[in-house]
């Protein structure tokens, strides 16, 4: 059994999944979702439809048209994540950060910085649980609409 490669292209695709891809067309190619969260609203904070895959480890959320809009993905069984041929989820941290910091840099503003980097040009996210020196446990990318409160 051969492991399948996600290559990571920010702004782009995780693998086969294009962000602003259908939700039909997603799981065309990654077949039948292991889970499915339908978007709902709570503390006046819009959370979009979302399909699970592989066991939840490749997650697509999608805006109100059902258009990919954020990719995540994190380690499992089956498939390799990698971005500018580093290994996402077992490279040495500072190594993945150095080579995505050629493309753009990230917001050490943020409050859970270095557990979790966003890198806003890029439309990337990086996120670890516990320590700076630990591998990240997921990526993400996201479109440059991600987020914002719109019914377009």
């Amino acid at each position: 059994m051969s492991i399948q490669e996600f290559v990571v292209i920010p702004r782009c695709s995780i693998g086969p999944i294009q962000l602003g891809m259908s939700r039909e067309d997603v799981r065309q190619i990654l077949g039948p979702p292991s889970s499915v969260q339908d978007a709902y609203e709570k503390w006046g904070i819009h959370f979009p439809n979302r399909d699970h895959f592989f066991r939840n480890a490749f997650q697509v959320s999608y805006d109100r048209k059902l258009r990919a809009e954020f990719i995540e993905v994190s380690a499992a069984e089956g498939y390799l994540v990698t971005l500018d041929g580093i290994h996402v989820h077992t490279s040495a941290p500072d190594v993945l950060v150095a080579a995505i910091q050629k493309l753009g840099d990230v917001d050490t503003t943020l409050r859970e910085y270095p557990l979790n980097m966003w890198f806003p040009t890029l439309g990337l996210n990086l996120y670890r649980e516990a320590s700076e020196h630990d591998p990240f446990a997921t990526i993400g990318i996201c479109t440059a609409e991600f987020g914002q409160q719109s019914d377009s």
